[in-house]
C-alpha cells in the first residue's frame, strides 16, 4: 500500500497522479492484501513519553501530506468493497489510520496530563471583554441598520451589492421580481446539464407565486425589505419546505415538511427560494463532485472541480443565478468552493449564526457565498442578526442563554470613511512558511495582495501554531468520526448505496478509537490556547493566507460514475482552513486572480479572524475588494440587473 501511494504523490502535483493502467489496479488491489497481513502480524506503536514521535510546543513548520491511495472507477469500487463490506475491512481501515501516525495524536496528549479536552471550540468573554465588544453595536455596527432595510448613510457603502441593486430596480419599477424570477427559471434551466448548480427541480409554480407576492407588495410601496424578490438558493443540507433534503445522497428521500431556521429568516423577507444546491455526498469531501447528482462542476471551465462540499452554492453565485447562497462549512465547504470557484465565501465563526439542523458536530458553522463583500454581509446580516437567546443552541451552550453569544456586529468596518483605505490600525498575523507552501502561482497573487494591505499601513506580525501537523490530523480525525457517527445507520444498511469514497472515509472514522479522539481533543485545547493568545496577547486581529495551496484541479474521468477517492488531495486543500473549523474561527475567501498555468482558475486569498470578531474578517477582506477591483465572472455568467 506504501508503495502503490508513494509513486502516485506529488506534493503539488497530486492532480496529475490520478490515472493508472490495469496493471497498477492490479498491483494495488495486492499490495492492499499485502497491507492487511501485515497488519495482522504487527502490532499497534505503544506511545513513548522517554522518546515521543513528536515533542509537544514544538514550531516547525511541517504539514506533510497523508498517506492514501488515490482510486476512481472500478478501482475505487473495489476498494470500497475489500475496505467497508468484508471481513478483512475493519483491519485495513485500521491500518490506514496506523500508516498516518494517529498514535501520534496520543504522544501529544500525554506530556499535557492536566489540559482538559475541548468538545465545542466555544470562546467565552469575560465581562469588561464583552462590554468592549458591545460597543461595536453604536453607530452604524448594529445589523439592524442593514436589515430589513439599508439605512439612508450606508446605502452609498453597499452600492455594489447586487442585492441592493435588485431592491433599488424593484422600486423605481425599472425591474420587476417576476421578471427575475423567469430569467432565473430560463438561466437554471440552460445552465444546470453542464455546471449542475441544482440538485433538483425547481417548483417553478412555487418560484413564480413569490415573485407575484413580492410584485405586489412593490407595487403597494411596501416590500418586507431588501431581499424581497431577491432569489436565494441553500445547500442540500438545510431543509427547505417542499423539497427533498438528501445531504447530496440517493439514501435520503424525504421531503421536508418546514423550512430550517436560516430558510426561514430569508423566506420571512421576502425572498425567493430556489431549490437545493448540489454538494458532495454527506459533505465528506471537499473536491465537489458528487455521483447522486452528477455535478456540481467548475463555473470557469466544467472539465475543473467547483470544490465542495458546498459546490453548487458556489456556481448559483459565480454564474450569477442567485447574487447570494447559503452553504454550511465543517471542513471548508464554504471556503473550498469558493476559492476554486471564484466567489467570495465566509465560514463565521462556530456558534454565530443560528440553525436548526446538523447541530451534532462540533465543526460545522454556516456561511454566504456573495457576487462582492457586500452581499456576503448582507446575507450574513440576515443570519446573525436578532437572535434569540433564550431558544438559541449557541447562546444555551454560551450561558445559559442569559446573554447569549456576543452579539454580531460590523463596528470595525462602518467604523468611519476610511476603515477599509486606512488600515494603519490593523494588525494582520503571517506565517511565512505556511504562506508561501503552496504553488508558486497561489503565493505570487497572495503576496502581491499582502504588499496592497501594507501600502494602506497595515502592520504585518509574524506568528508560528505548534505542533500543527497534528493539529490538522486532528481535526481530520475529528471530523471523521463525526461523519461516521451521522451516517452510522446507512454504512451498516445493506440497500444504502452510498458512494464508494463516502463509505470509505465514514468507515475509517468509525475506527478511531475513544483514547484518539479524546487526544484529539486534548490537542483541540492546547492549540486553541495558543491561537488565543496569537490574537488575543499578541495584539493580532487577522491572519492572512491562501485559501488554497493550489487552484481547481480536473476532473477525473473515471470519476464521473464511482466519485473519487483522493485523501491526499483532501488533506492538502485543508492546508489553511481548517484551523477555522478545528477552533471555531470565521473566516472570508476573497477571489484575487487567475492560474494562467491551469486554465485560467481562480486563485484566492483567505482572511481569518477570531471567535466572535467577523467585523474585523470582513474590514480587511472589502479593502482587498476595494483594491482588486470587481472580480471576472465566467463566460457564461448571466446578470439579473
Amino acid at each position: 500500500l506504501k508503495i502503490a501511494s508513494f509513486v502516485r504523490r506529488s506534493r503539488f502535483c497530486i492532480i496529475c497522479s490520478r490515472t493508472a493502467d490495469n496493471m497498477s489496479k492490479i498491483a494495488l488491489t495486492i499490495a492492499v492484501t499485502l497491507g492487511v497481513v501485515f497488519m495482522l502480524l504487527g502490532p499497534e506503536r505503544p506511545i513513548n513519553l522517554t522518546s515521543p514521535a513528536a515533542v509537544l510546543g514544538d514550531t516547525t513548520y511541517n504539514m506533510e501530506t497523508v498517506v492514501a491511495p488515490i482510486l476512481s472507477g472500478p478501482a475505487l469500487q473495489a476498494f470500497s468493497y475489500l475496505g467497508t463490506r468484508t471481513k478483512f475491512g475493519p483491519f485495513l481501515r485500521r491500518f490506514l489510520l496506523l500508516d498516518n501516525q494517529v498514535t501520534t495524536l496520543r504522544d501529544l496528549a500525554a506530556q499535557m496530563p492536566d489540559v482538559q479536552p475541548l468538545h465545542h471550540p466555544v470562546y467565552r468573554m469575560g465581562r469588561k471583554e464583552r462590554e468592549d465588544h458591545d460597543k461595536g453595536l453604536e453607530g452604524n455596527g448594529d445589523l439592524n441598520k442593514l436589515i430589513p432595510f439599508v439605512d439612508g448613510d450606508l446605502v452609498e457603502k453597499f452600492s455594489d451589492a447586487i442585492t441592493l441593486k435588485l431592491h433599488r430596480a424593484y422600486s423605481d419599477r425599472s425591474l420587476s421580481p417576476v421578471d427575475v424570477a423567469n430569467k432565473v427559471l430560463s438561466s437554471i434551466e440552460a445552465l444546470n446539464p453542464k455546471y449542475r448548480p441544482f440538485s433538483a427541480e425547481p417548483d417553478v409554480a412555487e418560484i413564480l407565486k413569490s415573485a407575484a407576492d413580492s410584485e405586489d407588495r412593490y407595487l403597494d410601496k411596501k416590500p418586507l425589505s431588501i431581499f424581497d424578490g431577491v432569489p436565494v438558493a441553500f445547500k442540500d443540507m438545510i431543509n427547505i419546505k417542499g423539497y427533498v433534503m438528501s445531504d447530496g445522497s440517493s439514501y435520503k428521500i424525504e421531503v421536508a415538511e418546514e423550512d430550517d431556521l436560516i430558510v426561514k429568516r430569508f423566506r420571512d423577507l421576502g425572498a425567493i427560494i430556489l431549490p437545493p444546491t448540489t454538494m458532495t455526498e454527506g459533505g465528506v469531501t471537499p473536491i465537489g463532485y458528487s455521483v447522486h447528482p452528477k455535478g456540481p462542476f467548475n463555473p470557469y471551465d466544467s472539465g475543473h472541480y467547483s470544490g465542495g462540499s458546498s459546490g453548487g452554492s458556489a456556481v448559483a453565485v459565480a454564474l450569477g443565478i442567485c447574487p447570494i447562497a447559503i452553504g454550511y462549512d465543517g471542513g471548508g465547504s464554504v471556503r473550498t468552493p469558493a476559492a476554486l470557484s471564484g466567489v467570495y465565501g465566509i465560514a463565521t465563526g462556530y456558534g454565530r449564526i443560528p440553525f436548526s439542523s446538523h447541530l451534532a458536530s462540533t465543526m460545522i458553522k454556516s456561511g454566504v457565498f456573495g457576487e462582492s463583500v457586500s452581499d456576503t454581509i448582507l446575507g450574513y446580516a440576515v443570519m446573525a442578526r436578532d437572535l434569540d437567546v433564550e431558544t438559541d443552541f449557541f447562546s444555551k451552550m454560551y450561558d445559559g442563554g442569559v446573554n447569549g453569544v456576543p452579539k454580531a456586529h460590523l463596528g470595525a468596518l462602518l467604523k468611519d470613511e476610511t476603515s477599509t483605505t486606512d488600515l494603519s490600525d490593523v494588525v494582520i498575523g503571517v506565517w511565512d512558511e505556511w504562506l508561501e507552501d503552496s504553488s508558486p502561482a497561489v503565493v505570487k497573487e497572495n503576496k502581491r495582495v499582502l504588499d496592497g494591505l501594507i501600502k494602506r499601513g497595515a502592520k504585518v506580525k509574524n506568528f508560528k501554531i505548534p505542533n500543527i501537523k497534528w493539529a490538522r490530523l486532528s481535526h481530520a480525525l475529528k471530523i471523521s468520526n463525526e461523519f461516521a457517527s451521522a451516517w452510522d445507520g446507512a454504512f451498516h444498511d445493506p440497500n444504502s448505496n452510498l458512494e464508494p469514497n463516502t463509505r470509505i472515509t465514514v468507515g475509517v472514522g468509525s475506527m478511531l478509537t475513544a483514547v484518539e479522539i479524546h487526544s484529539a481533543e486534548k490537542i483541540r485545547a492546547y492549540i486553541f490556547e495558543h491561537v488565543r493568545s496569537i490574537f488575543k496577547d499578541g495584539g493580532i486581529d487577522v491572519i492572512f493566507t491562501p485559501t488554497v495551496p493550489l487552484t481547481a484541479p480536473t476532473v477525473t474521468p473515471g470519476s464521473l460514475d464511482t466519485g473519487e477517492s483522493n485523501t491526499p488531495l483532501t488533506v492538502e486543500l485543508c492546508k489553511y482552513i481548517f484551523i477555522g473549523n478545528f477552533l471555531g474561527l470565521p473566516g472570508l475567501a476573497i477571489p484575487i486572480g487567475f492560474d494562467e498555468g491551469n486554465d485560467g482558475m481562480p486563485i484566492s486569498a483567505l482572511v481569518t479572524g477570531f471567535q466572535w470578531e467577523e467585523d474585523k474578517v470582513f474590514r480587511v477582506s472589502a479593502a482587498i475588494e476595494s483594491s482588486e477591483g470587481a472580480r471576472k465572472r465566467p463566460a457564461d455568467a448571466v446578470s439579473l440587473i
